[in-house]
């Protein structure tokens, strides 16, 4: 098995869930499900969050899966194959965006994400970019995350600084058109995040056109082909004041 396959077996093993697990860790949403190896600076934060976990058996294919109840698991500093693990004597608690945004139901958190729109929503989705805070919202279907808008395509609709919350979309045959967006596409050599309406291309079932909802920004036609990361926006939110 692959470090990942055997942390999901792991996981399911101790009878927690995947959202459960990107809580508890602050790793974004899909981080399980892609790639193979871990990293040294994921497997430090997930050995310090489940000291239980064998990181031989995790690394190395060495021994059982759990640690004995009397296995040391704090003040420990492991050195092998390449990783070197010190682990924490407290873990490392999330930031919470503001207590009024938060509840006790932890696998409603949304993970708040910081990202270079130059570089688009691939290592966002990928799992390559850590969660800087979190929001929780009553009543809020599950999401995928949130990230802070950039531009006014979307003005007055969406402020820059406003946040939108997500849902992956991993298939474009799945597009629900005329709904919100956040996506990266190519055009003209050039990669670009932005939030945009999707509407059909009339007699061209292979091609979307990207609407704003500022006039001033013109219709862009691309081919379905040029999208390369894709999610429906279901929530916004909007801080009024300073503090």
């Amino acid at each position: 098995m692959t470090e990942k396959e055997k942390l999901k077996a792991y996981l399911k093993e101790k009878g927690i869930s995947k959202n459960k697990f990107y809580t508890i860790t602050g790793f974004s949403i899909g981080f399980l499900d892609s790639g193979r190896s871990l990293g040294a600076d994921k497997v430090k934060i997930i050995i310090n969050k489940f000291p239980d976990l064998s990181l031989e058996w995790l690394i190395m294919d060495q021994g059982p899966m759990l640690l004995p109840p009397s296995a040391p698991s704090r003040g420990v500093s492991y050195d092998m194959g390449g990783y070197h693990i010190p682990r924490l004597e407290e873990p490392e608690q999330p930031y919470a965006l503001s207590p009024r945004l938060c509840t006790a139901d932890d696998d409603r958190r949304i993970p708040l994400y910081d990202f270079e729109a130059a570089t688009g929503l691939e290592p966002l989705f990928e799992g390559r970019t850590p969660a800087s805070a979190y929001l929780s919202i009553p009543e809020l279907p599950r999401c995928d995350g949130a990230v802070k808008m950039r531009g006014d395509s979307m003005y007055p609709l969406l402020k820059s600084g406003d946040m939108v919350v997500y849902k992956q979309v991993r298939d474009c045959t799945n597009i629900i058109w005329g709904e919100m967006y956040l996506i990266s596409f190519a055009y003209d050599d050039e990669q670009y995040t932005t939030v945009k309406y999707l509407n059909q291309v009339e007699g061209a079932p292979d091609r979307a056109l990207l609407v704003s909802y500022n006039p001033h920004h013109a219709p862009i036609e691309i081919p379905l082909s040029a999208i390369r990361a894709l999610a429906i926006v279901k929530a916004s939110v909007r801080f009024n004041t300073m503090g």
